[in-house]
This record gives structure tokens, sequence and C-alpha cells, in this order.
């Protein structure tokens, strides 16, 4: 498995793993095309952030990015991350080897405070999170709308 910075011609993959998400209890609800992800994936292109992949050959197995929390410049050491698997990649170990690969780009960016927003239905990602030494910080309650029933978000943050 190679695990490295994610580059434009894995936007397509990374899209396709993204919208397999979509009803399954989290928070992807409308599909992304793959330029939805360029701001991620290149500087030039986007803000300050990374991505970064896992492959398996040719195949994508996952993604875990970093983007900043706010736009507003005295939040600026604050960043939020998402991470995503393939179905068959679950339980591998491969989200834990993508997050240790992006710590070390959130180091470069200047980033030491991560948050992660997490849908409360999703209890195996704030399980995952837990593990990856993210807290629990606090509960929005009922701020995500999904089929017509309101959704819980819990924030989680990690300091590096």
């Amino acid at each position: 498995m190679e695990i490295g910075l994610a580059k434009l011609e894995d936007a397509p993959a990374i899209a396709q793993i993204f919208n397999a998400y979509l009803g399954r209890a989290s928070m992807v609800l409308e599909p992304l095309k793959e330029k939805d992800f360029h701001a991620l994936i290149d500087p030039a292109v986007g803000y300050r952030a990374a991505m970064i992949v896992a492959k398996q050959e040719e195949d994508l197995l996952g993604y875990a990015s970093v983007k900043p929390w706010s736009p507003r410049r005295g939040y600026f050491p604050a960043g939020e991350v998402s991470i995503f698997l393939a179905e068959a990649a679950t339980g591998r170990g491969i989200g834990e080897a993508l997050y240790r690969a992006l710590w070390t780009h959130c180091h470069r960016l200047e980033y030491d405070h991560l948050t992660a927003r997490i849908f409360g239905t999703n209890a195996g990602s704030i399980r995952f999170h837990e593990q990856q030494g993210f807290q629990l910080v606090g509960v929005q309650s009922g701020i995500g709308l999904v089929d017509g029933q309101r959704v819980d978000s819990v924030i989680m943050e990690k300091r590096l």
C-alpha cells in the first residue's frame, strides 16, 4: 500500500469514494464532482489544505484531508479534518495510516488544533476519532437535517 499526497488525477476516485457514502447515515447528503476536490488537492487552485490518499496498486482505498477551520485569520492554526475509506478498506488500519501521514502535512501547514465534525449517529467514526486521540468537546443538538429528521453533530478535537 502506498500513502502520499493526492494528485488531480485522483479526483475521480476520490469523488467515487465520497459519493458511495450517500444515504449511509453520514454527513454526505449530496454528491460531489471531481472538481469539488481540486481545492484540497492543489494548493495553487485552493487554499491551505492537504489531501492524503492510500492506494493499492491503481485502486484508491481512501483519503484524509485538512483545510482551514475558518477563513478568519484569528483561527489560523485551526484545521478541520475529514476521512473517507472505500467500504472494502475499512477495519484494516488504513484510516490510522492516512491520519498519521496527514499529521505531517498539518505540521508543515502550521495547523496545531484539529477539529472533526461527525453526525452523532456515526458511532464508528466517533470511536475511530477517539482512537486517534480526538476528544469530544461538544454536541450541536439537531443541527443536521437528514430525511426530514434532525441529527446531532458531534464536535471532536485533537491538539498536535
